[in-house]
């Protein structure tokens, strides 16, 4: 058997991604993150920057990895694992052209964020 061998892969095996019925592509049309995202930067404002650092990644992109790491139980290190190494998961969070993934620590620092602003879900009220 001969392997065929594609200059358009990641485009062929995204296509067939779709057409097979990647969960997180169905979760992501139910769900406005960009909304979700501007409830969550006003209810726990973003850090200001005054010290410099590396720029925050954008809201909307972390509260995509926070659903997708609770959906599957993932810890901070095996959710950049498969930030780095899962395709579907790429897709679902926007990183696909962009080679850095959050690391453990900016995603538990963005959970702190929540929860030291009260902007955390509360699983008693649903």
């Amino acid at each position: 058997m001969v392997i065929k061998v594609s200059l358009f892969a990641e485009q062929e095996c995204e296509t067939k991604l779709d057409k097979i019925g990647d969960a997180q592509s169905k979760l992501a049309a139910h769900v406005d993150f960009e909304a979700l995202a501007a409830e969550i930067d006003e209810a726990a404002p973003r850090p200001r920057r005054e010290r410099g650092g590396r720029p925050p990644f954008p809201t909307e992109l972390m509260v995509r990895v926070l659903v997708i790491q609770q959906l599957y139980n993932l810890s901070d290190e095996q959710m950049e694992f498969q930030l780095l190494d899962r395709l579907s998961f790429q897709r679902f969070v926007g990183r696909r052209q962009n080679l850095q993934a959050p690391d453990p620590t900016t995603i538990w620092t963005f959970k702190e964020r929540l929860i030291e602003t009260g902007a955390q879900a509360d699983p008693e009220q649903g």
